[in-house]
């Protein structure tokens, strides 16, 4: 899937992400187009509470999976994460996004991105598949938020 790419490569794609992140903004109750019944906040929340996991991701590449452990529920989680996050502020969200960043590339240097991960949306995958899938996927959802956010500014 990911071959030839590296853990640098990976680092640099998340700080490249995170760099854009801290310069969004907009209205942030205006709703994200293309997610239904979601605001901007909440799209900006679901980014940023994916970036905060990531590093729990990476370390499970280094652990057995855990026994008896439901499949991972991509509804389930993004209602439960942005629920957590509907009274969170947005500079809030946006300083989680750059811990998320911070944490995920230190995990990821000097890691054999060869193990397999064994919790969050790609168990059984490489870590390397894991982390470019996420890192595609964020990239897709920023891509969105970006676009609602300028179809909304700041009045």
């Amino acid at each position: 899937m990911a071959e030839g790419v590296s853990a640098s490569s990976l680092q640099a794609g998340f700080v490249e992400l995170a760099s854009i992140v801290r310069a969004l903004h907009g209205d942030w109750s205006a709703p994200a187009s293309g997610y239904a019944g979601w605001t901007c906040k909440d799209l900006l929340a679901h980014l940023s509470s994916t970036e905060a996991s990531l590093p729990a991701v990476v370390a499970s590449s280094s652990r057995p999976p855990v026994e008896g452990a439901a499949p991972f529920d991509p509804n389930r989680w993004n209602a439960s994460q942005t629920r957590k996050r509907a009274d969170t502020d947005p500079q809030e969200l946006l300083n989680e996004f750059d811990m998320g960043t911070t944490q995920v590339v230190d995990v990821l240097t000097d890691v054999d991105l060869n193990k397999k991960v064994t919790i969050g949306a790609y168990p059984g995958y490489t870590l390397r598949d894991a982390m470019a899938e996420m890192l595609a996927h964020q990239k897709h959802h920023l891509d969105d938020l970006r676009a609602s956010l300028h179809a909304h500014p700041e009045s």
